[in-house]
Protein backbone atom coordinates (compact mmCIF):
# COMPACT_ATOMS: atom_id res chain seq x y z
CA UNK A 1 0.00 0.00 0.00
CA UNK A 2 1.41 3.21 -1.45
CA UNK A 3 1.82 6.07 1.42
CA UNK A 4 0.01 9.12 0.64
CA UNK A 5 1.87 11.47 -1.82
CA UNK A 6 2.86 15.18 -0.68
CA UNK A 7 1.51 17.71 -2.56
CA UNK A 8 2.04 20.17 -0.35
CA UNK A 9 5.10 21.71 -2.65
CA UNK A 10 5.56 24.94 -4.41
CA UNK A 11 6.34 28.61 -3.10
CA UNK A 12 6.41 29.68 0.52
CA UNK A 13 3.07 31.17 -0.03
CA UNK A 14 1.42 28.53 -1.65
CA UNK A 15 1.58 26.28 1.07
CA UNK A 16 1.13 26.12 5.24
CA UNK A 17 3.85 27.10 7.24
CA UNK A 18 5.75 25.67 10.20
CA UNK A 19 4.77 26.01 13.41
CA UNK A 20 7.57 27.56 14.90
CA UNK A 21 7.03 30.77 12.96
CA UNK A 22 2.89 31.35 14.36
CA UNK A 23 4.84 32.00 17.68
CA UNK A 24 7.35 33.71 16.10
CA UNK A 25 4.12 36.42 14.20
CA UNK A 26 2.07 36.30 17.54
CA UNK A 27 5.24 37.31 19.83
CA UNK A 28 5.98 40.46 17.00
CA UNK A 29 2.36 41.13 17.24
CA UNK A 30 2.42 41.28 21.35
CA UNK A 31 5.79 43.24 21.10
CA UNK A 32 4.71 45.86 19.02
CA UNK A 33 1.72 46.08 20.79
CA UNK A 34 3.68 46.56 24.41
CA UNK A 35 5.98 48.68 23.35
CA UNK A 36 4.68 51.06 21.15
CA UNK A 37 0.77 51.34 20.76
CA UNK A 38 -0.41 54.20 20.86
CA UNK A 39 2.51 55.52 19.03
CA UNK A 40 3.90 58.31 21.19
CA UNK A 41 1.98 57.48 24.19
CA UNK A 42 2.34 53.32 24.61
CA UNK A 43 -0.04 52.01 27.83
CA UNK A 44 2.33 48.95 27.72
CA UNK A 45 -0.37 46.40 27.84
CA UNK A 46 -0.63 42.80 26.08
CA UNK A 47 -3.10 42.39 23.06
CA UNK A 48 -6.77 41.68 23.93
CA UNK A 49 -9.29 42.02 21.64
CA UNK A 50 -12.31 40.92 22.99
CA UNK A 51 -13.34 44.13 24.57
CA UNK A 52 -13.09 45.90 21.58
CA UNK A 53 -15.49 43.00 20.06
CA UNK A 54 -18.12 43.99 22.54
CA UNK A 55 -17.21 47.59 21.55
CA UNK A 56 -17.56 47.06 17.89
CA UNK A 57 -20.60 44.80 18.09
CA UNK A 58 -22.42 47.25 20.52
CA UNK A 59 -21.92 49.80 17.78
CA UNK A 60 -23.05 47.69 15.13
CA UNK A 61 -26.40 47.22 17.53
CA UNK A 62 -26.81 51.07 18.18
CA UNK A 63 -25.94 51.99 14.69
CA UNK A 64 -28.80 49.62 13.48
CA UNK A 65 -31.21 49.76 15.90
CA UNK A 66 -30.37 52.78 17.91
CA UNK A 67 -30.05 51.20 21.67
CA UNK A 68 -27.48 48.30 22.59
CA UNK A 69 -27.76 45.69 25.10
CA UNK A 70 -23.98 46.02 25.14
CA UNK A 71 -23.38 49.56 25.21
CA UNK A 72 -24.75 49.24 29.29
CA UNK A 73 -22.10 51.15 30.94
CA UNK A 74 -19.92 53.98 29.45
CA UNK A 75 -17.02 51.62 29.12
CA UNK A 76 -18.71 49.19 27.07
CA UNK A 77 -19.68 52.66 24.71
CA UNK A 78 -18.87 51.91 20.83
CA UNK A 79 -15.51 51.29 19.03
CA UNK A 80 -13.62 49.72 16.63
CA UNK A 81 -11.69 46.88 17.27
CA UNK A 82 -8.50 47.07 14.68
CA UNK A 83 -6.68 44.49 14.84
CA UNK A 84 -10.00 42.10 14.33
CA UNK A 85 -10.47 43.67 10.88
CA UNK A 86 -6.53 43.44 10.27
CA UNK A 87 -6.46 39.49 11.23
CA UNK A 88 -9.64 39.19 9.12
CA UNK A 89 -8.08 40.95 5.86
CA UNK A 90 -4.69 39.36 6.48
CA UNK A 91 -6.52 35.50 6.74
CA UNK A 92 -8.60 35.96 3.76
CA UNK A 93 -5.50 37.74 1.86
CA UNK A 94 -3.24 34.46 2.33
CA UNK A 95 -5.70 32.37 1.67
CA UNK A 96 -5.76 33.56 -1.77
CA UNK A 97 -2.59 33.65 -2.28
CA UNK A 98 -2.58 29.89 -1.05
CA UNK A 99 -5.38 29.38 -3.48
CA UNK A 100 -7.54 27.74 -1.01
CA UNK A 101 -10.18 29.35 0.82
CA UNK A 102 -11.55 27.16 3.35
CA UNK A 103 -15.80 27.03 2.30
CA UNK A 104 -15.29 23.59 1.09
CA UNK A 105 -14.70 22.54 4.36
CA UNK A 106 -18.21 20.75 5.47
CA UNK A 107 -19.58 19.76 9.09
CA UNK A 108 -22.25 18.39 10.34
CA UNK A 109 -24.89 20.05 12.72
CA UNK A 110 -23.66 18.57 16.19
CA UNK A 111 -20.85 20.13 15.53
CA UNK A 112 -22.38 23.77 14.12
CA UNK A 113 -24.12 23.05 17.43
CA UNK A 114 -21.39 22.68 19.10
CA UNK A 115 -19.67 26.07 18.12
CA UNK A 116 -22.51 27.87 18.52
CA UNK A 117 -22.44 26.72 22.17
CA UNK A 118 -19.13 27.37 22.22
CA UNK A 119 -19.12 30.99 21.11
CA UNK A 120 -21.48 31.28 23.56
CA UNK A 121 -19.81 29.72 26.17
CA UNK A 122 -16.20 31.59 25.43
CA UNK A 123 -17.90 35.39 25.10
CA UNK A 124 -19.16 34.95 28.64
CA UNK A 125 -16.28 33.95 29.96
CA UNK A 126 -13.96 36.50 28.79
CA UNK A 127 -15.97 38.91 30.97
CA UNK A 128 -16.11 37.38 34.02
CA UNK A 129 -12.43 36.19 33.67
CA UNK A 130 -11.51 39.83 32.46
CA UNK A 131 -10.11 38.75 29.28
CA UNK A 132 -9.75 36.21 26.35
CA UNK A 133 -7.03 33.45 25.92
CA UNK A 134 -5.30 35.48 23.32
CA UNK A 135 -4.97 37.99 26.55
CA UNK A 136 -4.41 35.48 29.47
CA UNK A 137 -2.01 33.36 27.43
CA UNK A 138 -0.44 34.78 25.46
CA UNK A 139 0.42 38.06 27.14
CA UNK A 140 -0.66 37.21 30.96
CA UNK A 141 1.21 34.15 31.11
CA UNK A 142 4.60 35.63 29.45
CA UNK A 143 4.03 38.71 31.47
CA UNK A 144 4.22 36.05 34.94
CA UNK A 145 0.11 37.71 35.94
CA UNK A 146 -1.10 35.76 38.58
CA UNK A 147 -4.75 36.30 37.65
CA UNK A 148 -3.73 34.47 34.56
CA UNK A 149 -2.05 31.65 35.56
CA UNK A 150 -5.15 31.01 37.21
CA UNK A 151 -7.45 30.90 34.15
CA UNK A 152 -5.39 29.39 32.01
CA UNK A 153 -4.88 26.31 34.65
CA UNK A 154 -8.63 26.08 35.06
CA UNK A 155 -9.15 26.86 31.28
CA UNK A 156 -6.85 23.91 30.58
CA UNK A 157 -9.31 21.63 32.80
CA UNK A 158 -12.22 23.70 30.84
CA UNK A 159 -10.88 22.78 27.33
CA UNK A 160 -10.29 18.64 27.84
CA UNK A 161 -13.43 17.93 29.70
CA UNK A 162 -15.42 20.00 26.19
CA UNK A 163 -13.00 17.56 24.21
CA UNK A 164 -14.24 14.32 26.05
CA UNK A 165 -17.63 15.78 25.55
CA UNK A 166 -16.47 15.97 21.63
CA UNK A 167 -15.78 12.31 21.85
CA UNK A 168 -18.63 11.35 23.76
CA UNK A 169 -21.04 12.95 20.92
CA UNK A 170 -19.16 11.41 18.62
CA UNK A 171 -17.42 14.35 17.19
CA UNK A 172 -13.81 15.03 18.04
CA UNK A 173 -13.15 14.11 14.76
CA UNK A 174 -13.78 17.15 13.20
CA UNK A 175 -11.09 18.93 15.40
CA UNK A 176 -8.38 19.64 13.40
CA UNK A 177 -5.42 22.69 13.86
CA UNK A 178 -6.08 22.65 10.04
CA UNK A 179 -7.49 21.48 6.56
CA UNK A 180 -5.50 21.51 3.68
CA UNK A 181 -7.22 20.07 0.27
CA UNK A 182 -5.06 17.71 -1.24
CA UNK A 183 -4.92 15.96 2.30
CA UNK A 184 -8.52 15.72 2.85
CA UNK A 185 -8.92 14.58 -0.39
CA UNK A 186 -6.41 12.20 -0.31
CA UNK A 187 -8.01 10.82 2.97
CA UNK A 188 -11.28 10.40 1.86
CA UNK A 189 -10.07 8.16 -1.02
CA UNK A 190 -8.52 6.07 1.48
CA UNK A 191 -12.02 6.02 3.38
CA UNK A 192 -10.41 8.03 6.23
CA UNK A 193 -11.87 9.88 9.54
CA UNK A 194 -9.57 13.23 7.98
CA UNK A 195 -12.09 12.84 4.67
CA UNK A 196 -14.61 13.80 6.66
CA UNK A 197 -14.58 17.47 5.81
CA UNK A 198 -14.79 17.26 2.53
CA UNK A 199 -18.33 17.56 1.19
CA UNK A 200 -20.12 16.30 -2.13
CA UNK A 201 -20.18 19.67 -3.01
CA UNK A 202 -18.44 22.87 -2.93
CA UNK A 203 -21.23 25.12 -3.34
CA UNK A 204 -21.45 27.04 -0.50
CA UNK A 205 -24.59 25.87 2.12
CA UNK A 206 -27.83 27.87 2.90
CA UNK A 207 -26.12 28.26 6.69
CA UNK A 208 -22.89 29.98 4.97
CA UNK A 209 -25.11 32.36 2.65
CA UNK A 210 -26.86 33.69 5.36
CA UNK A 211 -23.49 34.09 7.58
CA UNK A 212 -22.11 35.95 4.91
CA UNK A 213 -24.85 38.21 5.18
CA UNK A 214 -24.91 38.97 8.97
CA UNK A 215 -20.88 39.46 8.59
CA UNK A 216 -20.86 41.52 5.59
CA UNK A 217 -23.81 43.50 7.37
CA UNK A 218 -21.25 44.20 10.07
CA UNK A 219 -18.29 45.31 8.64
CA UNK A 220 -20.43 47.82 6.77
CA UNK A 221 -21.28 49.39 9.55
CA UNK A 222 -17.93 49.43 11.07
CA UNK A 223 -16.95 51.17 7.61
CA UNK A 224 -19.54 53.73 8.47
CA UNK A 225 -18.63 54.36 11.74
CA UNK A 226 -15.17 54.52 10.92
CA UNK A 227 -16.00 57.93 8.62
CA UNK A 228 -19.39 58.57 10.60
CA UNK A 229 -18.65 57.72 14.15
CA UNK A 230 -21.27 57.18 16.86
CA UNK A 231 -23.12 58.92 19.00
CA UNK A 232 -25.07 56.48 21.00
CA UNK A 233 -22.51 57.65 23.88
CA UNK A 234 -23.55 61.16 23.81
CA UNK A 235 -27.00 60.00 23.59
CA UNK A 236 -26.98 58.24 27.18
CA UNK A 237 -24.68 60.89 28.35
CA UNK A 238 -21.75 59.52 28.74
CA UNK A 239 -19.38 61.78 26.82
CA UNK A 240 -20.28 65.68 25.79
CA UNK A 241 -18.81 65.50 22.03
CA UNK A 242 -17.72 62.98 19.70
CA UNK A 243 -14.58 63.21 20.29
CA UNK A 244 -14.64 62.30 23.60
CA UNK A 245 -16.13 59.15 22.96
CA UNK A 246 -14.01 55.89 22.83
CA UNK A 247 -15.41 55.25 19.10
CA UNK A 248 -13.37 58.73 17.82
CA UNK A 249 -9.85 56.92 18.74
CA UNK A 250 -10.80 54.66 16.11
CA UNK A 251 -12.53 56.74 13.35
CA UNK A 252 -10.29 57.41 10.25
CA UNK A 253 -9.10 60.52 10.56
CA UNK A 254 -5.85 62.22 10.18
CA UNK A 255 -5.11 61.89 13.65
CA UNK A 256 -5.77 58.50 14.64
CA UNK A 257 -4.31 57.02 10.75
CA UNK A 258 -1.18 56.07 12.57
CA UNK A 259 -2.48 54.02 15.40
CA UNK A 260 -5.00 52.20 13.01
CA UNK A 261 -2.16 51.20 10.66
CA UNK A 262 -0.17 49.90 13.52
CA UNK A 263 -3.28 48.04 15.25
CA UNK A 264 -4.17 46.46 11.76
CA UNK A 265 -0.32 45.13 11.69
CA UNK A 266 -0.51 43.60 15.10
CA UNK A 267 -3.95 41.93 13.41
CA UNK A 268 -2.26 40.75 10.79
CA UNK A 269 0.26 39.01 12.46
CA UNK A 270 -2.17 37.15 14.41
CA UNK A 271 -4.16 36.66 11.71
CA UNK A 272 -1.23 35.27 9.15
CA UNK A 273 -0.29 32.85 11.96
CA UNK A 274 -3.69 31.32 12.35
CA UNK A 275 -3.99 30.94 8.27
CA UNK A 276 -0.51 29.66 7.16
CA UNK A 277 -0.06 27.03 10.50
CA UNK A 278 -3.36 26.55 12.36
CA UNK A 279 -1.97 28.03 15.51
CA UNK A 280 -4.53 28.98 18.32
CA UNK A 281 -4.32 28.68 21.82
CA UNK A 282 -6.56 25.69 22.31
CA UNK A 283 -4.21 23.48 21.05
CA UNK A 284 -1.75 24.91 22.96
CA UNK A 285 -2.69 24.46 26.01
CA UNK A 286 -4.12 21.24 25.65
CA UNK A 287 -0.97 19.91 23.62
CA UNK A 288 1.23 18.55 26.35
CA UNK A 289 -1.94 16.47 28.15
CA UNK A 290 -2.92 14.85 24.82
CA UNK A 291 0.65 14.65 23.22
CA UNK A 292 2.02 12.07 26.30
CA UNK A 293 -2.00 10.54 25.99
CA UNK A 294 -0.85 10.01 21.84
CA UNK A 295 2.70 8.58 22.88
CA UNK A 296 0.64 5.23 24.03
CA UNK A 297 -0.32 4.24 21.28
CA UNK A 298 -2.73 4.67 17.88
CA UNK A 299 -5.60 3.08 19.64
CA UNK A 300 -5.25 5.23 22.89
CA UNK A 301 -5.84 8.24 20.39
CA UNK A 302 -8.06 6.91 18.33
CA UNK A 303 -10.48 4.79 20.47
CA UNK A 304 -10.50 7.11 23.77
CA UNK A 305 -10.41 10.35 22.45
CA UNK A 306 -11.84 9.93 18.66
CA UNK A 307 -8.28 12.14 17.23
CA UNK A 308 -7.70 11.19 13.22
CA UNK A 309 -4.60 10.95 11.91
CA UNK A 310 -3.74 14.68 11.24
CA UNK A 311 -4.37 15.88 14.67
CA UNK A 312 -2.82 12.49 16.24
CA UNK A 313 0.29 13.60 14.55
CA UNK A 314 0.32 17.54 15.04
CA UNK A 315 -0.27 16.59 19.05
CA UNK A 316 2.43 13.99 19.06
CA UNK A 317 4.73 16.49 17.60
CA UNK A 318 4.45 19.14 20.04
CA UNK A 319 4.65 21.80 18.02
CA UNK A 320 1.24 23.86 19.10
CA UNK A 321 3.32 23.64 22.22
CA UNK A 322 6.81 25.12 20.95
CA UNK A 323 4.75 27.78 19.16
CA UNK A 324 3.43 28.95 22.23
CA UNK A 325 6.54 28.17 24.54
CA UNK A 326 8.52 30.51 21.58
CA UNK A 327 6.00 32.85 22.10
CA UNK A 328 6.20 33.79 25.68
CA UNK A 329 9.67 32.99 25.77
CA UNK A 330 10.28 36.15 23.48
CA UNK A 331 7.41 38.05 24.86
CA UNK A 332 8.43 37.07 28.52
CA UNK A 333 12.41 38.34 28.09
CA UNK A 334 11.43 41.85 26.27
CA UNK A 335 8.63 42.71 29.30
CA UNK A 336 11.32 41.82 31.53
CA UNK A 337 13.90 43.96 29.76
CA UNK A 338 11.62 46.85 29.58
CA UNK A 339 11.07 46.27 33.36
CA UNK A 340 14.64 45.85 34.54
CA UNK A 341 16.23 48.34 32.18
CA UNK A 342 13.13 51.38 31.42
CA UNK A 343 11.33 50.78 34.81
CA UNK A 344 8.13 49.70 32.53
CA UNK A 345 5.35 47.65 34.27
CA UNK A 346 2.70 45.97 32.31
CA UNK A 347 -0.49 47.32 32.81
CA UNK A 348 -2.66 44.75 34.02
CA UNK A 349 -0.85 44.13 37.19
CA UNK A 350 -2.91 45.31 40.59
CA UNK A 351 -2.07 45.66 43.85
CA UNK A 352 -3.31 46.78 47.22
CA UNK A 353 -1.90 49.71 48.93
CA UNK A 354 -0.42 48.04 51.81
CA UNK A 355 1.24 45.37 49.29
CA UNK A 356 2.51 48.61 46.94
CA UNK A 357 3.73 50.41 49.84
CA UNK A 358 6.76 47.80 50.40
CA UNK A 359 6.99 47.62 46.53
CA UNK A 360 10.38 48.31 44.80
CA UNK A 361 10.24 49.13 40.98
CA UNK A 362 8.14 50.55 38.13
CA UNK A 363 4.44 51.91 39.67
CA UNK A 364 1.50 49.55 39.34
CA UNK A 365 -1.19 50.33 37.01
CA UNK A 366 -4.16 50.20 39.25
CA UNK A 367 -3.72 50.69 43.25
CA UNK A 368 -6.32 49.75 46.04
CA UNK A 369 -8.73 47.58 45.87
CA UNK A 370 -12.38 49.54 44.41
CA UNK A 371 -14.43 49.57 41.73
CA UNK A 372 -12.39 50.62 38.59
CA UNK A 373 -9.51 48.01 39.30
CA UNK A 374 -12.32 45.23 39.54
CA UNK A 375 -11.37 43.29 35.98
CA UNK A 376 -7.94 43.30 37.17
CA UNK A 377 -8.01 42.21 40.93
CA UNK A 378 -7.71 38.19 41.61
CA UNK A 379 -10.84 37.34 42.10
CA UNK A 380 -11.47 33.51 42.76
CA UNK A 381 -15.01 32.71 41.86
CA UNK A 382 -14.61 34.72 38.60
CA UNK A 383 -11.47 33.34 37.83
CA UNK A 384 -12.61 29.78 38.50
CA UNK A 385 -15.94 30.45 36.71
CA UNK A 386 -14.56 32.02 33.57
CA UNK A 387 -11.08 30.36 33.04
CA UNK A 388 -13.59 27.10 32.80
CA UNK A 389 -16.05 28.79 30.32
CA UNK A 390 -13.03 29.73 28.55
CA UNK A 391 -11.15 26.22 28.14
CA UNK A 392 -14.39 24.57 27.63
CA UNK A 393 -16.14 27.20 24.86
CA UNK A 394 -12.57 27.33 23.07
CA UNK A 395 -12.44 23.57 22.25
CA UNK A 396 -16.03 23.59 21.43
CA UNK A 397 -16.18 26.27 19.00
CA UNK A 398 -13.12 24.29 17.15
CA UNK A 399 -11.03 27.22 17.91
CA UNK A 400 -10.09 30.01 20.32
CA UNK A 401 -11.29 33.87 19.76
CA UNK A 402 -8.55 35.01 17.77
CA UNK A 403 -7.77 31.85 15.70
CA UNK A 404 -11.72 32.26 14.49
CA UNK A 405 -11.00 35.31 13.71
CA UNK A 406 -8.55 34.02 11.43
CA UNK A 407 -10.66 31.26 10.22
CA UNK A 408 -13.12 33.55 9.52
CA UNK A 409 -10.72 35.32 6.81
CA UNK A 410 -10.75 31.63 6.10
CA UNK A 411 -14.48 31.04 5.37
CA UNK A 412 -14.90 28.39 7.76
CA UNK A 413 -18.58 28.00 8.40
CA UNK A 414 -17.85 27.66 12.23
CA UNK A 415 -15.44 30.94 11.99
CA UNK A 416 -18.46 32.80 10.66
CA UNK A 417 -20.78 31.42 12.83
CA UNK A 418 -18.73 32.70 16.19
CA UNK A 419 -19.95 36.77 15.20
CA UNK A 420 -23.82 36.34 16.30
CA UNK A 421 -23.25 33.68 18.82
CA UNK A 422 -19.97 35.95 20.78
CA UNK A 423 -22.78 39.19 20.28
CA UNK A 424 -25.52 36.54 22.75
CA UNK A 425 -22.23 35.43 24.96
CA UNK A 426 -22.04 38.90 25.83
CA UNK A 427 -25.58 39.20 27.10
CA UNK A 428 -25.30 37.27 30.72
CA UNK A 429 -22.59 39.97 31.58
CA UNK A 430 -23.77 43.09 29.85
CA UNK A 431 -27.39 42.87 31.25
CA UNK A 432 -26.26 42.57 34.66
CA UNK A 433 -23.24 44.04 35.08
CA UNK A 434 -23.72 44.89 39.08
CA UNK A 435 -24.16 41.27 39.61
CA UNK A 436 -20.86 40.43 37.74
CA UNK A 437 -19.02 42.88 39.17
CA UNK A 438 -19.87 42.71 42.67
CA UNK A 439 -19.22 38.96 42.68
CA UNK A 440 -15.39 40.30 40.98
CA UNK A 441 -15.07 42.40 43.59
CA UNK A 442 -15.87 40.10 46.60
CA UNK A 443 -13.20 37.63 47.08
CA UNK A 444 -9.46 38.54 45.77
CA UNK A 445 -7.40 35.86 46.89
CA UNK A 446 -3.92 37.67 46.62
CA UNK A 447 -2.67 41.24 46.99
CA UNK A 448 -1.19 41.74 43.83
CA UNK A 449 -1.33 39.62 40.21
CA UNK A 450 2.63 39.99 39.82
CA UNK A 451 4.11 36.74 40.74
CA UNK A 452 7.69 38.12 41.02
CA UNK A 453 6.39 40.63 43.11
CA UNK A 454 4.47 38.07 45.66
CA UNK A 455 7.79 36.16 46.16
CA UNK A 456 10.35 39.38 46.24
CA UNK A 457 8.27 42.08 47.28
CA UNK A 458 11.00 44.07 48.72
CA UNK A 459 13.37 43.61 45.24
CA UNK A 460 13.77 44.67 41.96
CA UNK A 461 16.82 42.67 41.09
CA UNK A 462 15.14 39.37 42.45
CA UNK A 463 12.22 40.00 40.39
CA UNK A 464 13.56 41.03 37.70
CA UNK A 465 16.19 37.60 37.72
CA UNK A 466 12.96 35.41 38.43
CA UNK A 467 11.11 36.89 35.14
CA UNK A 468 14.09 36.42 32.74
CA UNK A 469 14.47 32.67 34.60
CA UNK A 470 10.70 32.32 33.44
CA UNK A 471 11.38 33.17 29.75
CA UNK A 472 14.37 30.41 29.59
CA UNK A 473 12.37 28.37 30.89
CA UNK A 474 10.16 28.83 27.98
CA UNK A 475 12.93 28.88 25.77
CA UNK A 476 14.03 25.26 27.14
CA UNK A 477 10.45 24.21 26.35
CA UNK A 478 10.53 25.36 22.80
CA UNK A 479 13.82 23.02 22.21
CA UNK A 480 12.88 20.05 24.22
CA UNK A 481 9.61 20.05 21.58
CA UNK A 482 11.74 20.13 18.99
CA UNK A 483 13.46 17.27 20.52
CA UNK A 484 10.62 15.42 21.61
CA UNK A 485 8.51 15.63 18.82
CA UNK A 486 10.65 15.36 16.00
CA UNK A 487 11.51 11.65 17.60
CA UNK A 488 7.46 11.09 17.54
CA UNK A 489 7.10 11.87 13.69
CA UNK A 490 10.55 10.03 12.94
CA UNK A 491 12.72 13.06 11.40
CA UNK A 492 15.60 15.05 13.36
CA UNK A 493 14.72 18.02 15.32
CA UNK A 494 16.19 20.22 12.87
CA UNK A 495 13.95 19.04 10.30
CA UNK A 496 10.64 20.30 11.80
CA UNK A 497 11.91 23.73 11.63
CA UNK A 498 11.43 23.94 7.95
CA UNK A 499 8.34 21.27 8.45
CA UNK A 500 4.39 22.08 8.41
CA UNK A 501 1.82 20.08 9.65
CA UNK A 502 1.60 18.23 6.18
CA UNK A 503 4.98 17.43 5.68
CA UNK A 504 4.77 16.03 9.62
CA UNK A 505 2.22 13.96 8.02
CA UNK A 506 3.88 12.51 5.55
CA UNK A 507 7.18 11.76 7.28
CA UNK A 508 5.22 9.93 9.91
CA UNK A 509 3.41 7.64 7.68
CA UNK A 510 6.98 6.72 6.05
CA UNK A 511 8.01 6.07 9.46
CA UNK A 512 5.15 4.25 10.00
CA UNK A 513 5.35 2.04 7.07
CA UNK A 514 9.26 1.22 8.05
CA UNK A 515 7.57 -0.30 10.84
CA UNK A 516 5.25 -2.02 9.45
CA UNK A 517 1.83 -0.43 11.01
CA UNK A 518 0.32 1.60 8.12
CA UNK A 519 -2.82 -1.75 7.64
CA UNK A 520 -3.35 -0.90 11.22
CA UNK A 521 -3.69 2.97 10.71
CA UNK A 522 -5.91 1.94 7.69
CA UNK A 523 -8.02 0.03 9.91
CA UNK A 524 -8.14 2.55 12.95
CA UNK A 525 -8.90 5.31 10.46
CA UNK A 526 -11.79 3.23 8.64
CA UNK A 527 -13.05 2.47 11.54
CA UNK A 528 -13.39 5.97 13.07
CA UNK A 529 -14.87 7.30 9.83
CA UNK A 530 -17.95 4.66 10.11
CA UNK A 531 -18.37 5.79 13.83
CA UNK A 532 -19.07 8.93 12.28
CA UNK A 533 -20.95 8.12 9.02
CA UNK A 534 -23.31 6.15 11.64
CA UNK A 535 -24.15 9.65 13.81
Amino acid sequence: MAVIENQNSGSWLKKQWPWWTAGLMTATAEVINYTLLPLGHPKHKFVGVTSGMARMLAGVESTLFGHSLIATKPDYQPAIQWVIIGALIAALVMAWLEGEMRSWVRYPKGTLIATAFGAFFFAWGTRVAGGCTLHHLLGGWAAMNLKSWVVMIVATIGALIAFILLRKLNLSQYFKSQETKWFVEEAKNRGWADGLALGDSTKPTMLSMILYVVLGVILLVVIYMAFAGNSYAIKMGWAESLAKTKIAHGMLTGGNIGNIIMLVIVGALLGSAVAKTGFGTECGIINFELGREMEKGEDVGANRWGMPYSLRTVMLSYQPLGALALHIAIVATVMAIGFTFFNIMEGHHWASEAFAANYVGPEFHTVGISAHSIRVQTTLPMDLFGGFLLGFGTVLMLGCEFRNYGRTGLLYVTGLLIWPFFYVGYLPYTLARDFWDGLMASTPYAPSTFVPALIAPGSKAVQSIIWFLWAAFWLWVFFWTLRRGAKNVGVQPQDLLSMNSEDMYVARLNKLEKEGKLDHIDEIERDLYRQTQKL
